[in-house]
């Protein structure tokens, strides 16, 4: 979990506009956590994959992002989530990111220690919709929870 302080806080402005395009980001992290469950996160880390590989655009994700790359890369060596917390914070703090860019860096960050920690798909879900804004997330979860439980409506 992100711990917070004003000056971060900050830096998450943007656009409603730009807030529009999470829901896609969501999903996408979703999927990388899933191939990380079905194929263990080896594939995702090794340096010796190429790059940009258009088959596997979850593996193409990952190598146009700087942050999931290394952070993946920390998660395959076996450091503790403290640790990868600790190494992605500075990551987070001391980056010149702000706006749209920096809350994506955000999301990425909130779905690495999560993967490395071994949550769930609905945990990671629950822990990345806040990030869309409250309306956005409430909704998004009225749908996983309407998918996962038809007989509740």
């Amino acid at each position: 979990m992100i711990l917070w302080n004003a000056e971060l806080t900050k830096r998450l402005a943007c656009s409603d506009k730009e807030k529009a395009a999470l829901p896609a980001i969501v999903q996408e992290l979703l999927a990388i956590s899933d191939k990380t469950r079905n194929e263990g996160i080896l594939p995702l880390a090794s340096a010796d994959l190429p790059l940009a590989d258009q088959s596997k655009p979850d593996r193409s994700k990952i190598d146009q992002s700087p942050m999931l790359y290394y952070g993946f890369r920390l998660i395959a060596e076996g450091l503790s989530t403290e640790a990868l917390e600790g190494i992605l914070a500075i990551y987070l703090s001391t980056s010149a990111y702000s706006g749209f860019e920096f809350l994506k860096q955000c999301m990425y960050v909130e779905a690495l220690l999560s993967i490395a920690a071994g949550d769930s798909r609905e945990l990671l879900l629950r822990k990345l919709v806040p990030y869309c804004g409250a309306e956005k997330a409430y909704s998004l979860l009225k749908a996983l929870d309407a998918e996962n439980n038809p007989k509740a409506l």
